[in-house]
């Protein structure tokens, strides 16, 4: 009787156990079009502070939608869109004039959601900065502005990882 006893208190700590809630490891965000999940320790910050992030271009608009982090990491997302009689790049050709910049490291064009993006990396003496772009259609892309201790790009690689569009 005393090991049936015993058996029955084991599993009735098991299952407790198993209903105690573990915080959430991450958030989703979602435009309608993009989808993403970036940390849950991250929040969110003014997104108009991040709009000078992006380099300007005459006839293209990029409108930061969504700006987080923390004390460590920074993530810039914006709407890119051609005004009329403009279109946007390719990611080949965005990968080929950013290359050579001051800092760049890395220059590639990879998939992201089964659509190529450009994807370039720099360095400075502290962080990393890793800028992807990716074209939807004539008109309308999105970039990002990623910002992290140097050489730890693992975040971003499971945010970029975790990107749909529809």
């Amino acid at each position: 009787m005393k090991r049936f006893l015993f058996l029955i208190l084991v599993a009735a700590a098991v299952t407790v156990s198993g209903c105690v809630s573990e915080e959430p490891q991450s958030k989703s965000f979602s435009d309608g079009t993009l989808n993403f999940t970036y940390p849950a320790t991250w929040e969110t910050f003014d997104s108009a502070r991040a709009q000078g992030v992006f380099a300007k271009e005459p006839g293209i608009s990029k409108d930061v939608i969504v700006y987080l982090g923390n004390d460590s990491y920074e993530l810039a997302v914006a709407r890119v869109t051609a005004r009329a009689g403009y279109y946007l790049k390719d990611a080949e050709t965005v990968k080929n004039q950013m290359k050579d910049e001051s800092g760049v490291v890395s220059a590639e064009v990879r998939k992201v959601d089964g659509r190529n993006a450009a994807v370039v990396k720099a360095l400075d003496s502290t962080s990393s900065t890793i800028f992807v772009y990716i074209k939807l259609d004539r008109n309308n892309g999105y970039a990002f502005m990623y910002t992290g201790p140097r050489n730890n790009d693992t975040t971003f690689d499971e945010i970029l990882n975790s990107v749909r569009i529809t």
